[in-house]
């Protein structure tokens, strides 16, 4: 993965934030698979949702936040990890279980923006596997 994100032009700070998230992700989801489908390992879910992101040119605070979407039982190793990343995944979980109330786009702050755009990493990668019919 760091060189995938080395390909997209992440610098060597960046790589040291993903590889960090990638032990959080990783010790997280040990033993896990989907809950859709059984036979894929929960990490693949996660990487995937990292790769979709770093595809789309997502800052890094983005892409490791997506790498670190489900990881909630964590959140003090994570806000160590990065402030900014905390507050991502932080409001992922606000976000995800109600509607984002959006009246203009003035409205649509930075952290609300890069959860959106793991929402819309996390769906692709769910089609792209068939785990959306």
């Amino acid at each position: 993965m760091c060189e995938f994100a080395k390909s997209r032009g992440y610098t060597n700070e960046d790589r040291e934030l993903l590889k960090h998230a990638y032990a959080i992700a990783s010790e997280f989801s040990k033993s896990k698979t989907r809950f859709r489908n059984q036979s894929r390992p929960f990490i693949n879910h996660l990487i995937s949702v990292s790769v979709i992101l770093m595809t789309a040119g997502a800052n890094i605070e983005t892409v490791v936040a997506g790498l670190l979407h489900s990881v909630k039982n964590d959140m003090p190793r994570i806000y160590a990890l990065n402030q900014t990343v905390g507050d991502i995944v932080e409001n992922y979980f606000d976000i995800t279980v109600g509607p984002i109330e959006i009246t203009s786009f003035q409205d649509l702050s930075l952290i609300k923006s890069a959860v959106i755009t793991i929402q819309m990493a996390n769906t692709a990668d769910m089609i792209l596997t068939k785990e959306l019919a």
